[in-house]
């Protein structure tokens, strides 16, 4: 569904920078102060962000997944990559930011076992999914584990987050310099093998394109349910222009073969996802 004008504007104001700090090289964690976005976010929604005030340039919002959500704050976690980041990056506390949030279709909650499965800059919206479900009694520790993906070790994100809520991450990094070397398809693949023949847990991933190729692919083997929050590029973030649409399997609606991830995603069922067609 389309979202109208009216329903946009509703979501956008202008938001108090709490705090802003740079947690690793090129990565900053942003606290925002929005009593509505704290209250209606839930894991998976993103908030699309105007990194400037003071030009056109660049013309569009970037979109970021929420991580976490705390009385009357929200935060969220993003990688500097571009023009837009960049300026982000020079926001100061007390500076107001126009903020469009939130937005998307968030995870399906839990209905028992589950595992996290977050690559890169994929793992912020898995953060604030695994303090959701604990805290809402969907989820305990034993119920749920959590991997993550990396470069290296300086990249590892989220660590302390999962600590917090009591929850060890076990880390996978492309050059061993932390957990073990190699993807974090191969933790995961272990996991599945070792519940084979029993009740399956759901994974929930969000990462780089390719990883979320390998993890579907897993869960297919080994009868998983999968839910993945999709990575794109949203020029609008209201289902509007379909600029980030993604083909799937299903057909019934107007849009045919595909879906906008902003509005109907960025939580899809892998299942649903046409992994191997084209963009």
């Amino acid at each position: 569904m389309i979202r109208t004008q009216s329903e946009s504007e509703t979501r956008n104001e202008r938001c108090r920078v709490v705090a802003h700090q740079e947690e690793m090289s090129g990565h900053f964690r942003l606290r925002l102060q929005s009593t509505r976005v704290a209250q209606e976010a839930r894991a998976g929604h993103f908030a699309h962000v105007l990194t400037h005030d003071t030009s056109f340039d660049p013309l569009l919002r970037r979109a970021f997944s929420i991580m976490r959500v705390e009385g009357e704050e929200f935060e969220i976690f993003y990688r500097v990559q571009g023009r837009g980041t960049q300026l982000l990056s020079r926001r100061r506390a007390g500076e107001d930011i126009n903020v469009l949030a939130p937005l998307g279709r968030a995870f399906s909650v839990f209905e028992g076992p589950a595992i996290l499965v977050g690559g890169g800059v994929g793992v912020p919206p898995l953060i604030m999914l695994a303090r959701q479900e604990l805290l809402e009694g969907r989820a305990n520790l034993n119920s749920l584990r959590v991997l993550a993906g990396a470069r290296n070790a300086q990249e590892v994100i989220g660590k302390n987050d999962f600590a917090a809520l009591g929850l060890a991450v076990e880390v996978a990094t492309d050059d061993g310099s932390e957990g073990e070397q190699g993807l974090v398809t191969a933790p995961l693949q272990r996991l599945l093998q070792s519940e084979s023949g029993g009740m399956q847990p759901t994974v929930y991933a969000c990462g780089p394109l390719p990883m979320l190729r390998a993890v579907a692919e897993l869960c297919v083997r080994y009868g998983a349910k999968c839910q993945v929050s999709l990575e794109e590029n949203m020029p609008c973030g209201v289902g509007v222009c379909n600029g980030c649409v993604v083909r799937v399997l299903t057909t019934g609606d107007a849009y045919g073969q595909y879906r906008r991830v902003c509005v109907d995603g960025p939580a899809m069922w892998a299942h649903e996802i046409d992994w191997d067609g084209p963009a």
